[in-house]
């Protein structure tokens, strides 16, 4: 009896040690069992709320079955598009573009020109002794010496006319948000006719007056586009570089005894140059535009002045030119209007709109001063190739 009870200790030893182990020991689950196992499973994404969850769309990573989300366009820029993964405004694409433009400007001078002293030189008749002035009349000879700049030429500027500028403009917008660089050049060239009330003793004179600008910057700048915030949908965008320009106007007056009074100033310069823009998307692949700008020159101002007189049947002339003057002009402008790219490809954008720019001591000098307006309205063709 001791003997079969000591037997079956041993075997109950032996089943418990070498026996099916469950817990930690067992690697399969017996059948009966296996619809109570659980299984650890994937983590899933967080719940976003419906006015974000258009930010996340999942995407497949090599080497990983878990898919990984991530940030893609909202609904609301639709116009915009996705390349190297990199948002930028609708209507512009990588690589070279072209710009050509024309304007419908007016264009305004408030000019204050003086000749000031600069023309001294005396106008002779016949009856004028010569013996002590220098002059063609033969010494000895008698003459009045007239003065036809007794008082400073300080001709008005005739109203110009509304006129077409053109606008052209070359850049390359790089790859990975790295901006765009751009060359541009514009010209106004206009001119206007008046009259001046009592210009000499026979009455009222012919006025002319001229304008002539070339304008040239080459600018870098990149935008930065805000597309996490539906509330903002806008796109800014900073430029720098640096700017020249050529500016020339005139005045001629003509009458019965003054025939010819003449002034006229030119300006040439360049500095730098600083531009703040913005697109808000709009329905139909319309974005709002505008733009404001501001540019420094340095450069020189030439001014002259002439008369020519008809005295006692001769005609008497003499003509002078301020020596170059170093000068400073600033400007400042804006604009604003509408751009639109009417195929999905994006190789044309169209911008419309209006254009204001002031210049200020376009013709300072000692004893001058003159500023300049442009203003009127713009459109531009923007073609990708």
């Amino acid at each position: 009896m001791i003997q079969t009870a000591r037997s079956l200790l041993i075997l109950t030893l032996v089943v418990v040690l070498f026996g099916p182990q469950r817990g930690f020991g067992q690697l399969t689950p017996a059948p009966d069992d296996a619809a109570s196992e659980t299984f650890p499973t994937l983590p899933q994404p967080r719940e976003l709320p419906p006015s974000d969850q258009s930010l996340l769309s999942p995407r497949m990573v090599p080497g990983s079955a878990v898919p990984v989300f991530a940030p893609t366009p909202p609904p609301y820029l639709d116009g915009a598009w996705q390349e190297n993964g990199l948002l930028g405004p609708a209507g512009q694409s990588l690589g070279w573009f072209a710009d050509i433009g024309v304007g419908l400007i007016n264009p305004h001078i408030d000019s204050h020109l003086d000749s000031g002293e600069n023309i001294k030189a005396p106008f002779l008749t016949q009856n004028t002794p010569t013996s002590s002035i220098q002059t063609t009349v033969p010494p000895g000879s008698t003459a009045d010496v007239i003065n036809a700049f007794g008082h400073p030429i300080t001709l008005p500027t005739a109203p110009l006319s509304w006129t077409g500028s053109p606008v052209v403009r070359v850049g390359y917008r790089f790859a990975n948000g790295a901006g765009d660089v751009r060359l541009d050049w514009s010209m106004v060239a206009s001119q206007g006719n008046s009259t001046i009330p009592e210009f000499d003793a026979s009455g009222a004179g012919l006025l002319r007056s001229r304008l002539n600008v070339q304008y040239a910057q080459l600018t870098y700048g990149t935008s930065e586009f805000i597309p996490n915030e539906p509330k903002i949908r806008r796109t800014w965008a900073a430029r720098l570089g640096v700017a020249a320009a050529d500016v020339f106007f005139d005045s001629q007056a003509r009458g019965q005894q003054i025939l010819l009074q003449q002034a006229s100033n030119s300006f040439a310069g360049a500095g730098p140059t600083l531009a703040f823009m913005f697109w808000k998307p709009l329905p139909w692949r319309i974005n709002l535009y505008g733009e404001v700008n501001a540019t420094g020159l340095i450069g020189d101002t030439r001014q002259h002045f002439g008369e020519s007189i008809i005295v006692d049947g001769q005609t008497y002339s003499d003509f002078a030119a301020t020596g170059l003057q170093s000068n400073g002009v600033g400007i400042i402008g804006g604009q604003g209007g509408f751009s639109y790219a009417p195929w999905q490809d994006r190789t044309w954008r169209f911008t419309f709109g209006y254009q204001w720019q002031r210049w200020w001591w376009v013709g300072a000098t000692s004893d001058s001063d003159a500023a300049l307006t442009l203003q009127g309205f713009f459109l531009r063709t923007e073609w990708r190739y």
